[in-house]
């Protein structure tokens, strides 16, 4: 007789699996179902595709069966009688005995039409042992089930196998299978071997564990391996069904790892894996060890290993999956109710679900009951929010002792530019890191492709936007926030860094870690310090002009004022002012203007900036330093450069007209057509003149011209006519109410309690 243990699942997988154990029962469709608020009526229940027959589940394994009983027949049975079924079934995890049914019969008549309608456990595990499909559908209860389990674990296996099988089976009640697990079991059934990959925390291990599972189970033999792939040639048995483990199999240590021909037997084991239809081989590594490995041996390169690889990656996990996870792990842990409603208060486990650093890894954390010893449940959520939004602790040892120290430098370079640096400008930045004299003792190999290639993956996304252009950026955000604060203190570090880099982006973050408190200014003014003079002394080669000059603005802002005696800020603005305007060049302009009105530049420089800066379509801000430096010309020698100046004023009204000029601003107190095209000169002429035009009137008549007023103003009042009233929105807000009362969002409806 078949026996399963229902405690594996939680309540809302219970529930699915009872659903789909009555309907192959039955031979009807049981569907999830809320009713609706006029029934009066809150709880989870089931309905037949005939809207006849209802099914409920509990599943409530804490609760003493007495009291179960008790709380069904009080409360359950008024529920159904509003509800009214033709026929209500019952499903409980607990056993039942026959005159626990006969109570429960008593209070849910008539709705219950005979003891086949309420079902314990033994008469679920009844029904389930005649339904292997179903049982197979739900695989937590069929690796479970003591047959299986008998099966595995009386398996003449070595005590290694035996207890990682173990480990597995015990995590097998957390797992939350994905699109990963299907997609992973077809790689292994086309190729016999899958080498699962993924950054560091994404469930790697965990996915092979319940692969292996799924094996075992059909009759393989688990051989796990650990150091070397000498263990698993001694058992290799040719006719037996056999699936060999090997979880991180290039290991932390993989330079010693791939030392000698270490690679060549892995993949000769590869080949002899797949010359034999009874045998399975699964592998895991990290995404950045395995590029390392395919780059320190060339025999991964050659044997094509990538059509054996399988990567999980965040973006391949869907919302609802990333709620399951969340549910099966709170379901399952130890912690004290106090700390559970902290999870379900205002609904902030959508706030970990939306979370840009969810990961499992961390999930399995902040719900491990011995690392809240010292957490009060009244500080659950602090704690949970801060873990989400500093992650470090899941950063530390992979970056720490899974990377050498070029591997560490690409990645702080990236961390430090704060955003998406293009490919080229971090080849760069990494030459210069490694010129720096306090480099010469770094460890690793010190080619940029081959490091990017390691880190792709992992710890760094490679963005291919087109043939010619390639970006770079982190892998996880929250790997940027650990570097920052782990190095905020290592100010050799940081000048080596930000000096390399010569990115405005990077003097954005820069002062944000100001900003943040996360350095002091003293170290900031170091840190800017030390790259000026680094572009000074070179004459300023490489940087581009708007870089030097957000430098010049940095200085400024620390304390070194802009001086006509600082001879080396005279040099930056020549370089400046010599340069080609950059493609936004709001700190050029800034830095000009403060040089033309002292006369440290002449004019016939800025005006030649002007006239680039003119060509660079400028934004608001732009335009607004613009006008101050036009300005500083005479109107009646420069006409043409006041003329041009609003000829960009007019082009940017014009490409901005709906930004800048919502059409209710516009066009709600106009009576008529012509009304409203004189609101709306008014306000381009206003907007001209904000923006420093010399002939605002003309601006504002030039932009009324080439704008379709009249087609703004018609699809302005088109719209309202049909805006529907609010008696009428109303009528339907409650009509849509009534029409989709089974509409049910399926994070909270997983997070929902009895």
């Amino acid at each position: 007789m078949s026996d399963y243990d229902f405690s594996r699942l939680n309540d809302k997988e219970f529930e699915v699996f009872c659903a789909d154990l009555l309907s192959a029962r039955e031979g009807v469709r049981f569907e999830r179902f809320k009713p609706g608020r006029d029934a009066g009526v809150d709880g989870r229940f089931f309905r037949s595709e005939g809207d006849e027959w209802i099914l409920q589940c509990k599943h409530w394994i804490s609760t003493p069966l007495e009291k179960l009983v008790k709380s069904i027949a009080d409360s359950e049975s008024l529920k159904v009688q509003k509800l009214s079924p033709s026929r209500y079934i019952l499903a409980l995890s607990h056993s039942l005995s026959l005159n626990d049914k006969k109570i429960l019969m008593q209070k849910l008549s008539p709705f219950v039409l005979s003891p086949a309608d309420i079902l314990g456990r033994q008469d679920l595990s009844d029904i389930l042992a005649k339904c292997p499909d179903v049982e197979r559908r739900h695989y937590k209860l069929w690796i479970a089930s003591s047959n299986v389990l008998a099966y595995m674990l009386n398996k003449p296996i070595h005590d290694r196998s035996q207890f990682e099988l173990s480990e597995i089976i015990e995590a097998s009640k957390l797992y939350v299978a994905t699109v990963n697990h299907n997609q992973a079991i077809d790689k292994l059934e086309s190729t016999s071997v899958v080498i699962i990959t993924g950054p560091a925390g994404i469930g790697k291990t965990t996915l092979a564990g319940q692969l292996i599972l799924q094996y075992v189970a059909d009759g393989f033999e688990l051989s796990v391996i650990s150091d070397d792939i000498k263990e698993a040639e001694s058992i290799f048995d040719p006719d037996s069904k056999q699936i060999f483990y090997f979880d991180d199999f290039l290991g932390r240590n993989y330079l010693e790892a791939l030392s000698g021909h270490e690679g060549a037997k892995i993949v000769g084991f590869i080949r002899r894996i797949v010359k034999n239809p009874h045998k399975r081989f699964v592998l895991t590594s990290r995404t950045t060890i395995l590029n390392q490995g395919k780059i320190l041996n060339d025999v991964f390169h050659h044997s094509n290993i990538n059509r054996n690889e399988f990567e999980i990656t965040l973006e391949s996990l869907e919302k609802i999956d990333k709620a399951k996870i969340l549910y099966s792990h709170i379901w399952h842990s130890e912690i004290d109710a106090e700390y559970v409603e902290q999870l379900y208060s205002n609904k902030r486990y959508r706030t970990i679900i939306d979370h840009k650093n969810f990961n499992p890894r961390l999930i399995r954390f902040i719900t491990d009951a011995q690392r809240l010893e010292d957490v009060p449940s009244g500080s659950y959520w602090t704690h949970i929010t801060g873990l989400l939004d500093d992650p470090s602790q899941l950063w530390d040892h992979p970056f720490q002792a899974q990377l050498d120290d070029c591997g560490r430098a690409l990645v702080l370079l990236v961390a430090m530019n704060g955003r998406v640096i293009t490919e080229p400008e971090l080849s760069e930045a990494f030459a210069r890191y490694l010129g720096n004299p306090g480099a010469a003792g770094l460890t690793g190999k010190k080619d940029f492709l081959l490091n990017l290639r390691h880190l792709s993956g992992s710890m760094l996304t490679r963005l291919v936007v087109s043939e010619n252009q390639t970006f770079i950026r982190l892998f996880n955000p929250s790997l940027g926030d650990f570097v920052l604060n782990r190095y905020a203190s290592n100010t050799p570090v940081l000048r080596q860094c930000f000096g390399s880099l010569k990115t405005q982006s990077s003097l954005n973050t820069l002062k944000d870690m100001q900003d943040n408190k996360i350095i002091s200014t003293g170290v900031a003014t170091e840190v800017i310090d030390h790259i000026f003079s680094s572009v000074l002394d070179i004459n300023f080669l490489g940087s581009n002009a708007e870089f030097v000059a957000q430098l010049c603005i940095s200085r400024s802002e620390l304390g070194t004022k802009f001086n006509l005696s600082d001879q080396s800020l005279l040099k930056a603005i020549n370089f400046i002012g010599g340069e080609r305007c950059c493609r936004s060049f709001l700190a050029s302009a800034q830095v000009l203007l403060w040089a033309l009105r002292i006369g440290s530049v002449d004019k016939l420089t800025v005006e030649a900036f002007v006239a680039g800066a003119f060509s660079n379509e400028p934004n608001y801000d732009e335009l607004l330093i613009l006008s101050q430096l036009v300005k500083c010309f005479a109107v009646v020698e420069h006409q043409s450069l006041y003329n041009a100046y609003d000829k960009v004023i007019t082009d940017y009204l014009i490409a901005s007209v709906e930004d800048e000029f919502p059409d209710a601003e516009v066009f709600s107190d106009s009576g008529s057509q012509s009304a409203a095209r004189r609101k709306f000169m008014e306000l381009m002429d206003e907007k001209a003149v904000e923006l420093g035009a010399n002939d605002s009137s003309s601006v504002a008549d030039s932009v009324v011209e080439l704008v379709d007023v009249d087609r703004f103003y018609d699809k302005y009042f088109n719209e309202a006519e049909h805006e529907p009233d609010y008696e009428s929105y109303r009528g339907q807000r409650a009509s849509w109410s009534e029409r989709s009362f089974s509409a049910i969002d399926p994070i909270d409806d997983l997070f929902s309690r009895d």
